[in-house]
């Protein structure tokens, strides 16, 4: 299993074909060499993970210029590095439709992906060069051929065809190696019964590619098409039945998931999950007015059995009684009854700063258990309004940033983002006053922060600080190993 503090790779550039390679990472970037220059695809989700491409970039194509940076849609994890590739000199191109999105949808995206735990800084930097249709790109003895697919993931969807390397750059048109999301949850788009998508990856065959490179996951070829076609048929079908026979949505939820095969139930989840794809389908097959269905998608927060918060809390009495009981829960894994638990002492202690602060640890703990990326964002949301509400109640107690601090650099860590952020917010908690497991706490986010950053000499040095402070902090013993 791997070490979840150890040293993390934040992408490598993996070659494809003679003159392409991609960057791997939360989002694939794609490299393209010409006689005359360079283009990207992709820019990156945050502006640290852009400089990683372009530092490699700078070495694999020497003294050549970068000419283009080309979005393939206006999601903000593949336009968010654009201002870095724009410094570099690259005309940063894109579909017209994509230009305008990237205004018009901008409050939205950052709305929801704030939630869900990313740091998203400036607006990313617009399009110059924008086409409808089609556009051709000349990079010199390498022709890129840009199109408009139809609605894809998103309505504006642009492939990349690179006829002399016989490969199609497919954007998130293409997703591979964990479960597919088919549409964020905060617009009306993706995955419909029109198969609009289906018709999407159709063309992308029609221009028989030897290789396709997807906006997530390992390079595809005929097989991951074919399993990515897969997929979309089977919600696209089951989805519909259920909706055709009347469900309500919670009866549709339950039936769909109880009757999930196990070819499905068994690939990993990084970004999309089931759930996403039966949400994704039933909104396109009703009528509300809202955009998307983030409103209506059931917490991914388990729910604990009742009688069993009861027992647990029955002989419960001071407030420190409160807390370690619902530490030692989610210690355990209970996550359902140790997160009740807490919630319930936040009902009981009101106007405790320290049952606020435990509220959120517990949660920021207990998203463990939800694979997705943006599942675990159901339990940032709850734990950010604790942070926010201990540090009304007592502005000056140390515990409440510092529980801040943790979620910021362990996104950080996570996505490999700057760590100004949260190593600032750590520092203040520790000027306010820290003691205890919550001293031991600090130098260990300041050792992930040093270890995202690469130095590793201070990483040791923080997490050793953690030990002495508190020999039994095993997360940090974890990250020594």
């Amino acid at each position: 299993m791997e070490n979840p503090f150890g040293v993390r790779s934040y992408g490598k550039l993996e070659q494809v074909s003679p003159r392409v390679w991609i960057f791997r990472n939360i989002v694939n970037t794609a490299l393209v060499l010409g006689e005359r220059g360079a283009a990207v695809i992709d820019t990156q989700v945050n502006h640290a993970s852009a400089r990683r491409v372009l530092g490699l970039v700078r070495q694999t194509i020497g003294e050549k210029p970068l000419l283009y940076a080309i979005n393939t849609h206006y999601h903000w994890d593949h336009t968010n590095g654009n201002e870095v590739f724009a410094g570099a000199g690259a005309t940063i191109v894109s579909g017209a439709r994509t230009k305008r999105y990237m205004v018009e949808r901008a409050p939205r995206q950052k709305a929801f992906l704030a939630s869900r735990g990313f740091a998203l800084g400036p607006d990313p930097v617009l399009p110059e060069i924008v086409y409808e249709g089609s556009l051709e790109l000349d990079l010199g003895g390498q022709r890129l051929r840009l199109a408009h697919m139809g609605a894809a993931e998103t309505d504006d969807a642009t492939t990349v065809h690179l006829p002399d390397e016989n490969l199609v750059a497919a954007g998130d048109t293409v997703m591979t190696g964990s479960f597919p999301i088919f549409g964020q949850p905060v617009m009306n788009e993706g995955l419909m019964a029109n198969r609009s998508w289906l018709e999407a990856v159709a063309r992308i065959r029609g221009m028989g590619p030897s290789s396709v490179l997807p906006g997530h996951g390992p390079v595809a070829r005929a097989a991951e098409l074919d399993l990515f076609e897969k997929i979309m048929e089977y919600f696209l079908t089951e989805v519909r039945a259920a909706h055709m026979r009347g469900l309500a949505l919670d009866e549709l939820l339950r039936e769909v998931e109880r009757s999930l095969p196990k070819w499905i139930t068994d690939m990993a989840e990084v970004w999309g999950t089931p759930r996403y794809a039966i949400l994704r389908v039933w909104r396109g097959l009703v009528d509300e007015e809202e955009a998307g269905w983030q409103h209506r998608k059931p917490s991914a927060i388990p729910v604990a059995d009742p009688a069993k918060v009861e027992e647990k809390s029955r002989t419960l009495d001071v407030l420190d009684d409160w807390l370690a009981t619902s530490k030692e829960l989610v210690e355990g894994g209970d996550v359902a009854t140790a997160v009740a638990l807490a919630r319930e002492t936040t009902r009981r202690f009101p106007g405790e700063a320290k049952a606020w602060v435990a509220l959120g640890r517990t949660l920021i703990q207990g998203s463990r258990v939800a694979a997705s990326v943006l599942e675990k964002g159901d339990f940032f949301i709850e734990a950010k309004r604790s942070w926010e509400k201990a540090q009304e109640l007592a502005p000056t107690h140390g515990p409440g940033h510092l529980l801040e601090a943790e979620m910021l650099v362990f996104t950080s860590y996570r996505n490999g983002d700057d760590t100004a952020a949260g190593e600032k917010k750590v520092r203040q908690a520790l000027e306010l006053g820290l003691s205890g497991p919550d001293l031991a706490r600090a130098h260990f986010l300041l050792g992930l922060a040093a270890r995202t950053k690469g130095d590793e000499i201070a990483a040791k040095r923080e997490f050793q600080e953690a030990v002495s402070k508190d020999p039994g902090m095993f997360p940090a013993r974890l990250a020594l190993a």
